[in-house]
């Protein structure tokens, strides 16, 4: 396996900050950003890849050509190469990124595969559910609301039974109910029924890193990542992909979004798999 010892996968569910902490991370001189390359909406190529449970141990060629591609910086968008400068397309020239930031917001049912096949140290962002759930409906980006990539992988399907009792092919769930196991699917899984080697992998809490730039400081050293001379100053701004009335923004938490009625259909949910990373 090729070594790419120039690379940090930044991952998390959408809306929870990976936008950010990628970006604020990109910042650094002769750093390129990947953005978003499992995205099948903008990257037709991921569609192989995108949500899928992926063990360590799996043989999976097809999936391993297309991350091979995506760490060697060969697939080409212009989703991946958004913050990158694309002028005479240097953001493809091989001998000007000191590091390779990569973020995925749909790879972390993948979490125990890339770390056993390609060994790039990892940051999984989390954050508070509730929040995400809000921001989530917020937004109503179609894809979100659509379990079918779960649905039918059976391996999936019967872990999640055999765990929480839910059946997630199940139609009966609301708006909010499909955001909930979502967020646990990406989380919960990955994070708590898998084994995982974690000496490459770093679980940041969102609420811990917002508005703390010692901790900031302290991930980049831990993973040498440079610092921009600048960065002190912009930490605390808002990213590209952030909403208008995002929580950053306003200072409000986002859970408060959520009527009371939907919080406790989210609670019904999260409760279900026994969430710990924060009370239910």
């Amino acid at each position: 396996m090729r070594n790419f010892n120039k690379h940090i996968i930044i991952m998390g569910s959408a809306r929870s900050g990976t936008s950010w902490l990628s970006e604020s991370m990109a910042k650094a001189f002769r750093y390129r950003l990947l953005f978003e390359p499992d995205h099948p909406i903008q990257v037709p190529q991921a569609t192989i890849f995108a949500d899928k449970k992926l063990n360590k141990a799996e043989d999976a060629p097809r999936i391993n050509k297309f991350l091979k591609r995506v760490f060697s910086n060969r697939i080409d968008s212009d989703w991946i190469g958004q913050n990158s400068n694309r002028k005479f397309k240097m953001h493809l020239w091989p001998f000007l990124p000191k590091k390779y930031i990569i973020k995925f917001i749909r790879a972390n049912l993948a979490l125990a595969y890339l770390i056993e096949k390609f060994n790039i140290p990892i940051i999984f962002l989390i954050r508070n559910p509730y929040d995400v759930i809000a921001s989530q409906n917020r937004v109503k980006f179609p894809w979100l609301y659509d379990l079918s990539i779960f649905q039918n992988q059976k391996e999936l399907v019967d872990l999640i039974f055999e765990k929480t009792g839910i059946d997630i092919c199940t139609n009966s769930f609301s708006d909010i109910e499909i955001l909930a196991v979502r967020w646990c699917i990406e989380n919960v899984v990955p994070l708590k029924y898998q084994k995982l080697e974690l000496e490459r992998l770093k679980i940041v809490k969102y609420e811990d890193l917002k508005g703390n730039f010692n901790l900031f400081e302290e991930i980049c050293n831990d993973f040498s990542i440079d610092i921009a001379p600048n960065m002190e100053a912009l930490y605390t701004r808002p990213s590209s992909k952030t909403h208008p009335k995002s929580s950053i923004r306003s200072g409000k938490s986002l859970g408060n979004l959520l009527s009371e009625s939907d919080r406790a259909k989210a609670k019904r949910i999260l409760e279900r798999f026994k969430l710990d990373f924060y009370t239910a």
